[in-house]
């Protein structure tokens, strides 16, 4: 095909603007797409693996049919992360980090924000009185209402530790809400990963006092997913200044992990040291009784309550998160309406047939990780890094891909636990070991002073059968 005239593509680019709607154009194709028409059909350049992903997902047959009724014919599409698009991406996202720190500047000593539409975002759901209390997380709750009743006066930092799904975000909120009375004590509330982007952001960008006004000048400071600082030392060493800033003053620092301070890989000593110095709660998993109590709660809360004998049922057959116990909950509640039936023990034994087998199945993101990088002669730290050795590489990408297979953790959930990869690196990840199975590729790494060959497939069923035993 003879190279097309820039004013096709200029008509393409309009009329599949008029397609999308000049919105959606606006999120997902402007300054992130571009386009050109070789001999092998329509190359449409992207600034990242995810955009390419939503386009193919969303606008294949909108982008079809533009470009038939555009070139007369139907076009092969190819999709390419474009080096120019990322940095333009990036730029962009990172001048919007920095604005949004200006907007939030403090305009006084601990004065509110000048953008108010800026506040907390408190999760309405979760409030101190609405989280079921149990021997699993007495003392986090009783914790948590000590913070909230009296903040920064009986223990700086508050750090909640336990497995995911387990409710430390729940208290992290809860404690929100109980002080939004106060309306003289000015809060912010967001996860490490926001803390971090902010702080790269702006000092990229030369808004590093916009930054340290915003945070150093609060009441109240809640980080979720804390463990979130692991491997980033610039982040961590700002990090550690924000919280001596509040050290002394009668001001609370709130964190949640998934981990005690203690076992989070690469974190400066001088944080560890500083959060251990505070009061540190740990949160397990709920027993029967309080799993009960908590399906009761949520089913009122919804609007369905159940009856003890299927409260009872759904608390014996699920043990696992609270996470779970909400899935299962919906599952019985879908399977009930969906068949114009009651909830009776009998349907809600039906109901979770799959659902507890899944269930039991599953296996948490630290098991995984023990297995693989015991197995790999590598640490919990090595995989949590960004370091490319070979050897930390493989058991990096092998942690990514058990992790989606076996834990019901999202892409961006794996990202975030293995120390802050982006979620197109375990979407890569998967992919590559995906065509590695599917061609009988074998892989090869070294074991002592020796090298070790598996196909690709055999070695993810050896690991899940050591993750298994």
């Amino acid at each position: 095909m003879a190279p097309l005239h820039e004013t096709q593509i200029e008509s393409l680019v309009v009329n599949l603007r008029e397609a999308v709607g000049t919105e959606r154009w606006r999120v997902w194709f402007e300054g992130a797409t571009d386009f050109r028409v070789t001999d092998d059909g329509l190359k449409v350049g992207v600034a990242n693996l995810f955009i390419s992903d939503y386009l193919k997902t969303h606008f294949a047959d909108q982008l079809a049919q533009v470009i038939t009724a555009t070139f007369g014919q139907p076009l092969s599409i190819t999709y390419r992360v474009q080096p120019h698009l990322f940095q333009k991406r990036r730029a962009e996202n990172l001048a919007g980090e920095a604005e949004a720190m200006e907007r939030l500047e403090p305009s006084g000593p601990r004065g509110r924000p000048r953008d108010e539409r800026a506040a907390p975002t408190y999760r309405p759901l979760f409030t101190l009185d609405g989280f079921v209390v149990g021997p699993c997380n007495r003392m986090a709750y009783a914790a948590a209402k000590s913070a909230a009743a009296a903040p920064g006066k009986d223990f700086h930092p508050l750090f909640i530790h336990g497995g995911c799904g387990l409710g430390k975000t729940h208290l992290l909120h809860g404690i929100l809400h109980a002080v939004r009375t106060h309306p003289d004590l000015h809060i912010a509330c967001l996860s490490a990963e926001r803390f971090t982007n902010q702080y790269l952001a702006c000092m990229r960008t030369g808004r590093l006092d916009a930054f340290r006004h915003r945070y150093r000048n609060l009441d109240i400071l809640a980080i979720d997913d804390i463990h979130f600082l692991a491997g980033k030392p610039a982040t961590q060493e700002e990090f550690l200044h924000t919280f001596d800033e509040f050290d002394g003053q009668g001001r609370l620092i709130v964190l949640a992990s998934d981990s005690h301070p203690r076992q989070i890989e690469a974190i400066q000593n001088r944080l560890i040291s500083r959060w251990v110095a505070g009061l540190v709660v740990r949160i397990s998993r709920p027993d029967a009784d309080t799993r009960r109590r908590m399906l009761e709660a949520k089913a009122l809360q919804i609007g369905c309550p159940l009856s003890p004998d299927v409260l009872a049922l759904v608390a014996d057959r699920v043990q696992g998160s609270v996470r779970e116990l909400e899935g299962a909950l919906t599952r019985i509640i879908a399977y009930a309406a969906l068949l114009k039936a009651p909830v009776t023990t009998e349907l809600a034994r039906q109901a979770l047939l799959d659902f507890v087998a899944t269930a039991s199945a599953r296996t948490s993101l630290s098991e995984i990780e023990q297995a693989v990088t015991s197995f790999f002669g590598v640490t919990p730290s090595d995989i949590h890094s960004s370091r490319k050795l070979h050897q930390i590489s493989i058991a990096r990408q092998v942690c990514m891909v058990l992790a989606r297979q076996l834990t019901d953790l999202s892409y961006a959930d794996v990202a975030r636990a293995m120390g802050n990869k982006n979620h197109t690196t375990v979407l890569a990840a998967c992919r590559k070991w995906h065509e590695l199975v599917k061609n009988g590729t074998e892989v090869t790494w070294a074991d002592g002073a020796s090298r070790r060959t598996m196909s690709a497939e055999a070695l993810l069923t050896h690991l899940k059968e050591r993750i298994r035993r």
